[in-house]
């Protein structure tokens, strides 16, 4: 009697021992999937933003949105670099032009959260290029910047929020 007792004593231990076992996994495939990435990352793993990534890649910027910070992108999607004119994004791609393309990125990235409280209030904010974007807000959510719509987000991240925008907006020549 006491052999059968220890055997399902010992068959509930490990049965028990199982179940703590997926309790752990469950919880640890929750928590990865809760886990928030930083902008870059967010952006790179969205195919829509390839060529802006590529691009941040080109001009050696792609650091600057793994860092922390609070950051507001206003991504370009691919459709939006497709319609520039034909052969701008080969002229931003040569290395010669990377200060150009540095300030044309700098044009889609604010160094600060952008809230659509804080764009309602105040519609004109400063880009990372030190040059000024006009915000539309509509129905407490950001609409557009400058001439370009936003179609995808917000998205936030652990270091900012995303937008995916329709048009490449160009900074003002200086």
């Amino acid at each position: 009697m006491r052999s059968k007792w220890m055997t399902a004593l010992g068959v509930a231990v490990i049965v028990m021992g199982a179940f703590a076992g997926c309790a752990q996994q469950s919880s640890k495939l929750i928590m990865d999937n809760t886990q928030v990435y930083s902008t870059y990352r967010v952006l790179a793993s969205q195919p829509q933003f390839s060529t802006f990534v590529k691009l941040l890649k080109d001009a050696r910027l792609r650091f600057s949105l793994q860092t922390a910070g609070n950051y507001t992108v206003f991504a370009p999607t691919n459709a939006a670099f497709a319609a520039l004119p034909k052969g701008e994004l080969k002229k931003l791609e040569n290395e010669r032009n990377r200060n150009e393309l540095r300030q044309l990125l700098w044009y889609h990235i604010a160094p600060v959260q952008i809230t659509p409280a804080a764009a309602a209030s105040q519609p004109v904010q400063h880009m990372s290029n030190q040059q000024k974007a006009l915000i539309k807000v509509k129905h407490g959510q950001i609409v557009s910047i400058d001439s370009a719509a936003v179609v995808v987000g917000p998205q936030y991240t652990e270091n900012g929020v995303i937008y995916g925008i329709d048009h490449v907006i160009m900074p003002a020549s200086r």
